[in-house]
């Protein structure tokens, strides 16, 4: 089901690879946005498209902004000429209507965070005062008496902020939200316990589960998720579909590379998937045999 966007003609702004295009909002609905957005048509190849799997952006992840506030990662879905009264093509440019899915919300805090800011700069200046002081260095033996010295204040500078790969830092919102409502807790000794055990089963069991929650079954049934619950997995399952699916299309001829990453991504969404699960359903999901 899809709901006029309200206000209407919503602008926004749409990064595919390193370009933006200006967009406006045409429908939502629960999984993602219709789009109206204006292309070069030199970027659509020579001689354009006949259907949209031809089209170079079909399939493509890809970053949309909308009213300079609120971003989301989505994936193109389908692609069809806008040829309606309100669409403006030229002989440069084409008026598309471009169907997306919503792989998830990026956060303003993850854009642009105070903490984050302040960190980047206290990096800077001590970057800017060890490249002072090797340089004066080179010059002349005398202060390399300092060296204890700017240790221990470097020592004392990265106190002030955390790990950038804690639990704390990396789950700070799953962290919250499981605590909050008593689900598996990133960090902890049952997370790490059952992210062991689905590390021993085979990736492709792994995947089995993950994408398990992209429809309905009687396994799913039997693990009793409330209607929150569903919708955030669910979510998660369809970022995982669209993540592999890119990775497989990049590195399909990298095998080794293909496994390497696809390992790690398997522990970032499983860890996520276990942040919105009970412990008795985080139990029953990593257990699950599935033929």
């Amino acid at each position: 089901m899809r709901f006029a966007v309200t206000p209407t003609r919503v602008k926004a702004r749409l990064q595919i690879g390193r370009d933006w295009y200006k967009a406006e909002l045409l429908d939502e609905s629960m999984a993602g946005f219709a789009l109206s957005v204006e292309i070069p048509r030199r970027k659509l190849g020579e001689k354009g498209f006949t259907c949209e799997a031809e089209c170079p952006f079909f399939g493509e992840i890809a970053r949309l902004s909308i009213d300079k506030h609120s971003q989301y990662e989505i994936q193109i879905i389908s692609i069809v000429p806008r040829e309606d009264e309100s669409s403006s093509s030229t002989r440069s440019r084409a008026s598309l209507r471009l169907g997306t899915r919503v792989v998830r919300e990026i956060y303003q805090e993850d854009r642009n965070s105070l903490g984050r800011n302040l960190r980047l700069t206290a990096v800077l200046v001590l970057a800017t005062l060890f490249s002072f002081y090797c340089t004066a260095h080179s010059y002349s033996g005398q202060l390399a008496a300092m060296i204890p010295h700017a240790e221990a204040s470097f020592g004392q500078l990265s106190a002030f902020w955390p790990n950038a790969n804690s639990p704390q830092r990396v789950w700070k919102h799953e962290i919250a939200y499981a605590t909050t409502h008593g689900f598996v807790i990133p960090g902890t000794p049952e997370m790490d316990h059952l992210l062991a055990i689905s590390q021993s089963q085979t990736s492709l069991q792994r995947v089995q589960k993950l994408l398990l929650f992209q429809q309905d079954s009687p396994f799913l049934r039997q693990m009793n998720l409330n209607p929150s619950q569903l919708r955030e997995v669910r979510k998660i399952a369809m970022e995982a579909h669209a993540e592999m699916q890119g990775l497989w299309q990049q590195l399909q001829n990298h095998h080794e590379i293909l496994q390497q990453q696809l390992t790690e991504l398997l522990v970032t969404l499983e860890t996520r998937i276990l942040a919105n699960l009970t412990p008795v359903q985080a139990e029953m999901w990593t257990h699950a045999q599935l033929g």
